[in-house]
């Protein structure tokens, strides 16, 4: 009986800690992209249903103060937003790659827009973004 309770304790609705994101790009943009989770010079996110929207500018960076929610990144979605704010759904292994996370000073999100051609061009991605926006 208790071990019922359990199972049935762990299989309760996600917290917030485990939404999935939308990353929001402008139009156009190619490249690496890079967001940093709990800046304090970042920008407040916003939720959409169960996302958290998160906006990238045209340097490919964006910054929230909002901490990285936990899980969902399979269900993550990226979009490119035109000046009408209308938007465009990019999928996964098509105009989306190398979707990576770190932790060093403060937690952050790696992906590359663009074709598989040209994120096999790309190179060191993470090295480069975290010198630029460090500076």
């Amino acid at each position: 009986m208790c071990f019922l309770i359990v199972i049935a304790a762990g299989c309760g609705r996600p917290d917030e800690t485990s939404q999935p994101s939308i990353f929001l790009i402008p139009e156009g943009y190619k490249g690496w992209v890079m967001v940093e989770y709990d800046k304090d010079n970042g920008n407040p996110s916003k939720t959409e249903g169960d996302y958290t929207v998160f906006k990238v500018n045209d340097q490919g960076v964006g910054k929230t103060k909002t901490l990285l929610s936990g899980g969902g990144w399979a269900r993550n979605k990226y979009f490119y937003v035109n000046k009408n704010g209308e938007r465009k759904q990019l999928k996964q292994g098509k105009m989306i790659h190398g979707t990576t996370q770190g932790n060093k000073n403060h937690t952050v999100t790696y992906f590359f827009v663009g074709t598989a051609k040209e994120f096999d061009k790309a190179g060191d991605y993470r090295r480069k973004l975290t010198e630029e926006s460090s500076s």
